[in-house]
């Protein structure tokens, strides 16, 4: 797992609300304001430079902190935020930050800030009423900060940042993948639509790529019907940080229909046949899933050279 520094700089809080909500989502974070960030970067794979946009004045304390340690930042993976109330301006920043770099960097995002007349500074509301007169703008309350806007900004930076250094090749992580299923039985599944979440430990079966489940029915259900998406986990028991293996599983479920072909060929595989199934004074449903992406983390592959978390997408 690659650590993350992130700095945020701003006088009204939502530069450093859109670092933390970064920061719970990337995992493996630090967050810290730029003023107080470590001048030892030996830690870190990843940096994040989070800045709210005040005119000339703009990300000063960031671009200082990036020349004190810009000797450092060779094989880093630089991600740029900027929280404003104007996306457009957001362009006019980036280019003195790349500057300071001495490279672009690797990922850049506007993130909508706010602007409350009752929260700012007398000095800053001045500034902004002197403004309003020169450009005839209308000096109001603007901009919505959004947790929802955030969390995408988060899910873009995963992509970029949770890359593996040290992929394992294709072939050889499927086969590490089935390896660890094959060996257990039991998994927790996690379903949901709209605020409602349901997570339930149950049996499967894994035949020729898929995961069959045979229930009673119940909750679940609520969820998969009106939403397919469905997230799966498989682990081990936890002992310490040496010894970490889990597997998550994301993928789409379908009901397999009654009686069908695929539904008797599964359920045999139980030892269930027609004949018992049609005695019992209940209907057993078959739930199918089909993996889309396996996020696989095992401490064992760092000990043969390999990152130990793998990301294997089903194509």
């Amino acid at each position: 797992m690659t650590n993350t520094l992130i700095t945020f700089e701003g006088k009204y809080g939502s530069s450093k609300r859109a670092a933390e909500i970064l920061g719970y989502i990337l995992g493996n974070t630090k967050l810290y304001s730029v003023e107080d960030a470590p001048k030892d970067l030996a830690d870190y794979k990843n940096i994040i430079f989070i800045f709210g946009f005040y005119g000339p004045y703009t990300a000063a304390a960031t671009k200082a902190y990036i020349k004190l340690v810009q000797n450092q930042l060779a094989g880093h993976k630089i991600g740029v935020v900027g929280v404003g109330i104007a996306e457009a301006d957001f362009a006019s920043y980036r280019p003195a930050i790349a500057e300071c770099l001495g490279r672009a960097e690797d990922i850049a995002l506007f993130v909508e800030g706010e602007l409350r007349l009752d929260r700012i500074s007398p000095q800053d509301l001045k500034a902004l009423e002197m403004f309003s007169k020169i450009t005839g703008l209308v000096n109001e309350d603007k901009g919505n900060f959004s947790v929802q806007a955030v969390t995408s900004v988060a899910e873009q930076f995963i992509k970029v940042f949770n890359v593996p250094s040290a992929p394992m090749e294709r072939s050889k992580l499927k086969k590490e993948i089935e390896h660890f299923v094959t060996g257990h039985n039991t998994f927790a599944l996690a379903t949901g639509t709209g605020d409602f979440v349901r997570c339930t430990p149950i049996e499967y079966q894994y035949i020729e790529g898929c995961f069959y489940l045979i229930t009673e029915g119940g909750m679940k259900f609520k969820s998969i019907l009106q939403n397919k998406s469905v997230s799966m986990g498989i682990f081990d028991k936890y002992d310490n940080m040496s010894n970490v293996k889990g597997l998550q599983i994301t993928g789409e479920a379908e009901i397999v229909p009654l009686m069908s072909e695929e539904y008797c060929k599964v359920l045999k595989q139980k030892d269930v046949n027609q004949s018992a199934l049609k005695k019992m004074p209940i209907n057993l449903y078959l739930l199918k899933i089909t993996p889309r992406k396996f996020e696989f983390l095992n401490s064992d592959f760092k000990k043969t050279g390999f990152d130990s978390k793998q990301i294997y997408e089903v194509k």
